[in-house]
């Protein structure tokens, strides 16, 4: 392995089993469902406007809880257009973000390459943020960013009561608060909030389209009347009036259609598959708390080892593990498992098994 990310590797187009996720489509696969949404009728968009646009974006706002939301054909895009919206009317060029956040990790960047904004970290390594650090940031913002959860940081959510903290700071220092909330239904299912509760804590928020809501690409930023109009010279400045995205667009609301409403029942299976594994694997395996439909296990081998053996349990038995293998916070080599439809084909009997093979395959390679 050349990196430590393998979405695209040869082997996993051959699978026919999936452990994270939603179960991959082909392109005729993907063809064949937006074929069969009525709204597929419906006016062709054109340059952001059109009938099944504007229909994805009132009904996420109405999910939300927000005024308006606007539709990017990429989240980073969409964020970017918020962060600068906030600093430009702070006269402020300063965001606090968590060092493991996706916008700081992901993005080449771009918040400081392109926008010349400087970020401050809230939060540590690994680990979300709580209230004590948010009175370590600086008196002057422009923005904060808050993404639920961290990804990077094995999915590490804050509690609501540090939420409601920060919320409570960003009112007395009138510091805007943007949520990546890329996961946020997952999130507020962990959380024990509905979708709009967590969202009326941000000014504004991103929620994404491909993840759990399964469509072709994209996401919606949120938040009220007047950003949303803020933002709309940025969106093109940026790239982000394309001549027509209806491929993405009808996807979401088949998603919002048929993965919205078994988002609780991903996130149940996430905790199922996690004791399942607690119990037969620990402490061997280290299985971190579950956060809305992911968690992380760790193993006791190189991240060498867990790749190899990885890729030969996809080659021999056609059965997709992990989309990625990382350096462990606690053993060596952390996976991530995010629980979507894929799991639907799965049984306990087999979760053990696989994983049982991987394991022992695992120990006998390194003898």
């Amino acid at each position: 392995m050349k990196n430590e990310l393998y979405f695209d590797h040869p082997l996993k187009q051959n699978c026919r089993k999936f452990l994270s996720r939603h179960k991959p489509l082909s392109q005729r696969a993907w063809m064949e469902r937006i074929l069969n949404m009525e709204e597929l009728d419906l006016d062709i968009d054109s340059f952001g406007h059109g009938p099944a646009i504007s229909l994805l974006e009132q009904k996420l706002a109405n999910i939300l809880g927000k005024e308006k939301a606007m539709f990017f054909h990429k989240g980073m895009v969409g964020q970017l257009c918020a962060l600068k919206y906030w600093c430009y009317r702070s006269s402020c060029n300063s965001i606090a973000i968590h060092p493991q956040s996706h916008i700081h990790n992901d993005e080449e960047l771009a918040y400081k390459e392109l926008l010349g904004l400087k970020g401050y970290f809230l939060g540590g390594l690994n680990e979300a943020f709580d209230s004590k650090d948010i009175y370590s940031l600086p008196a002057r913002l422009g923005a904060i960013s808050v993404e639920l959860p961290v990804r990077r940081a094995g999915f590490a959510l804050p509690n609501w009561e540090s939420l409601l903290k920060l919320r409570a700071y960003c009112n007395d220092t009138k510091i805007p608060l943007h949520i990546d909330g890329a996961r946020l239904f997952e999130a507020a299912y962990e959380l024990n909030k509905t979708c709009s509760e967590v969202a009326n804590l941000a000014d504004s928020l991103y929620v994404s389209l491909y993840k759990i809501l399964g469509a072709m690409g994209g996401g919606v930023l949120a938040g009220s009347e007047q950003l949303i109009e803020g933002v709309g010279e940025d969106k093109c400045r940026f790239g982000g009036d394309i001549n027509t995205v209806f491929p993405y667009v009808i996807s979401a609301l088949w998603g919002l259609q048929h993965h919205f409403p078994r988002i609780s029942t991903y996130c149940e299976n996430a905790h199922s598959l996690a004791a399942i594994l607690k119990e037969q694997f620990e402490p061997k395996l280290n299985i971190s708390d579950v956060q809305g439909n992911a968690f992380v296990i760790e193993f006791p081998f190189p991240k060498s080892v867990v790749a190899s053996e990885s890729l030969e349990i996809a080659s021999r038995n056609k059965t997709w593990l992990f989309d990625s293998v990382l350096q462990g916070r606690y053993l060596p080599t952390r996976v991530e498992v995010q629980i979507g439809d894929a799991f639907d084909e799965w049984n306990e009997s087999e979760v053990i098994d696989v994983f049982y093979d991987l394991v022992s395959r695992c120990e006998r390679q390194i003898g």
